[in-house]
């Protein structure tokens, strides 16, 4: 549990045990910091002025916001607001979702009027994806974040939860998951060289596997 009077030290902490479990000399360095000011951070002795907010949020990946315990609320008003949250969703690192576009195989054909009213979309998000994508590893937590939301919101729907106890659990979980950090895919230091050597690197490995798992189902 995180204390209010020192969320910045105990999220700070929390992004050092993260890099596998690494000592407050070592990230002291990776921040470029004093290690006695790194602990005296965590310990919540000292509050880092805004240049070295600046500078950890920037190192670690992480937002200013998270790192200092402002979580704010989003509402949808519109179907921008759900484009963006698919986006915010799958430029995350940690998030493996596997994404199909499907023709509708439970309707005849002569019972679409074009082929757009036959497709729907398949998000797949495996629990155990890490051992395949060690980039992956909250896909477990996203998991179940799905799994609670659509629970919370069916009770809500068939009458079983008041809007009240709903609101309650709702405002729990999501502080119960807001202490968990994301961070965002930036390849704004690549070469159009480098992401060209990368993109062909990538395709090769996915050609590979395709390749080695036909074999085996022959």
């Amino acid at each position: 549990m995180i204390k209010t009077n020192n969320i910045f030290g105990q999220r700070l902490k929390m992004l050092r045990k993260m890099r596998n479990n690494t000592s407050q000399l070592e990230f002291a360095k990776e921040l470029n910091l004093p290690q006695p000011t790194l602990s005296a951070y965590e310990n919540g002795k000292i509050k880092p002025n805004i240049d070295a907010l600046i500078s950890i949020s920037e190192k670690c990946n992480v937002s200013i916001d998270w790192l200092c315990g402002k979580n704010y609320k989003t509402n949808m008003s519109d179907m921008g607001d759900v484009l963006s949250f698919f986006l915010e969703l799958f430029e995350t690192n940690e998030f493996s979702i596997k994404t199909t576009i499907h023709d509708r195989v439970d309707i005849e054909e002569t019972d679409a009027t074009n082929d757009e009213d036959r497709n729907w979309v398949e998000l797949k998000v495996y629990h155990n994806e890490v051992r395949r994508n060690k980039a992956a590893r909250y896909n477990l937590e996203l998991a179940d974040a799905i799994t609670k939301a659509y629970d919370l919101t069916q009770a809500l729907k068939r009458y079983e939860s008041s809007q009240e106890g709903y609101e309650r659990d709702k405002a729990l979980y999501i502080e119960h998951m807001s202490i968990v950090p994301i961070t965002k895919i930036n390849h704004s230091n690549l070469s159009n060289d480098e992401r060209h050597r990368l993109m062909i690197e990538l395709i090769e490995k996915e050609y590979i596997e395709r390749e080695k798992k036909n074999n085996q189902m022959k």
